[in-house]
This record gives C-alpha cells, structure tokens and sequence, in this order.
C-alpha cells in the first residue's frame, strides 16, 4: 500500500488523529472538538494542552469551517486510500492513518 502523508494541521494536538469537527481554542490551537471537549472536562485545571495557558471554563470553542473544508477536500482527493469524510473515526481508517503520518 502506498505511503499517504497527512498534513501535520490535519492532526488533533491531543489525539494524534485526524480532525473530524475543527475547533479552535482562544489561544489560536485548533481541536478536534469531542477531544478538546474531553479534555476539558476530565482535566484538573482548565488549561491549553499545547500552550499549558488557564482558560476559563466558559469560553467558546470557535468552528474552524476552513479546515474543515481542507480535510473534507484532501478526503475526496484520496478517496482511492479508503479514506473517507464519515469513516476517520472508522478502526481500519485510524490504523492507517497512525501508520502513514511523518
């Protein structure tokens, strides 16, 4: 099978997988949000996973419609890959993806 190379700004900070919903964090770090919410939720402080800055725990995850639109446009493009727009979160998707990213 052939190699694929995912962009690096395609990959959710926290859980090293594709983004499925783009979301980006005051501090300019875009999630993928079930992770970031996650993350949120089960951390003991409120804070960036990246930057390690405190957010508040009333601030708003912003949609990040660009690179929804970039991931959604490279899934099409690879779509002879098996990689689909619904199926990222799909096992086999996931093993593939872990095993192709640089």
């Amino acid at each position: 099978m052939e190699d694929i190379d995912v962009p690096a700004y395609f990959i959710c900070p926290i859980s090293l997988l594709i983004v499925k919903d783009p979301v980006t964090a005051i501090t300019g770090i875009t999630y993928d949000r079930e992770s970031n919410e996650h993350w949120l939720l089960t951390a003991d402080d409120a804070s960036c996973p990246v930057t390690k800055q405190p957010l508040p725990r009333d601030f708003d995850l912003t949609p990040n419609h660009t690179l929804r639109r970039l991931i959604q446009a490279w899934c099409t493009a690879n779509a002879d890959h098996a990689i689909h727009h619904v199926q990222l979160s799909c096992p086999a998707v996931v093993q593939l993806m872990s095993s192709c990213i640089v």
